[in-house]
């Protein structure tokens, strides 16, 4: 997968609609560090794994998808 900033138009949009309080922040910034990712990529990891929870929830995840092969 790709990083988030190395795409210089997501790295626009990440930066002027993504706020979080200062204590996430930090958070994330630490979580990064330790993982080795860009913030940017470990934030657009956590919304597709949520998501892909989220699709299973009703049916329509990958996990559901490979089921009906």
């Amino acid at each position: 997968m790709a990083m988030a900033y190395e795409n210089k138009e997501q790295r626009r949009v990440f930066r002027h609609t993504v706020r979080f309080k200062r204590a996430d922040d930090v958070l994330l910034s630490v979580l990064a560090d330790r993982l080795g990712v860009q913030k940017a990529t470990l934030i657009q990891s956590m919304a597709l794994l949520a998501a892909e929870k989220e699709l299973q929830k009703i049916g329509l995840g990958a996990a559901a998808g490979m089921a009906h092969c």
